[in-house]
């Protein structure tokens, strides 16, 4: 079975999060967890900044991106580690949390809109599944690195 604890290709030695934390998977978790209360903060301050005569959906639009931005160079450099193409990096990191966002809203919308579940505990659950699809959507998608091909002294 593979390590799945590592990242792919590293663009230099482990920095310093990832010598206090082995398992990029709890890495991972804990930077997310922190963008989460960070954004959540964000929005709080925006709404009271801004008041009620501004919709609570433009403070949480405001929030999410500056939050997407932040928490999208984070993960490049702290947890996966990797250089290269950052404009790409950037619209893949993008399309994965469009796609869980729409993920989360159709999943909740279905269990307890539609069929009547609870849905802070939906939500709950939900939320769970959209970190696991997210950290393996940034895994393999957004931070992808190709192998490096083999050197000559290593064909034979």
């Amino acid at each position: 079975m593979k390590d799945d604890s590592s990242p792919l290709p590293r663009s230099g030695p482990p920095g310093p999060l990832q010598r206090l934390i082995k398992d990029q998977r709890v890495l991972f978790l804990l930077v997310g967890g922190a963008n989460t209360a960070f954004s959540t903060a964000l929005f709080a301050g925006l709404v009271l900044l801004l008041g009620p005569r501004v919709p609570s959906v433009v403070s949480l639009g405001i929030a999410w991106v500056v939050s997407l931005v932040l928490v999208f160079f984070v993960y490049r450099r702290l947890v996966f580690r990797v250089s290269g193409n950052g404009w790409r990096d950037f619209l893949r990191f993008t399309s994965v949390n469009v796609g869980s966002l729409l993920l989360n809203m159709g999943a909740l919308a279905l269990l307890a809109d539609v069929l009547g579940l609870p849905a802070i505990p939906t939500q709950i659950a939900i939320t769970v599944l959209v970190v696991i699809f997210n950290y393996v959507g940034h895994k393999h998608f957004s931070f992808r690195r190709r192998p490096e091909p083999p050197t000559a002294e290593k064909k034979e």
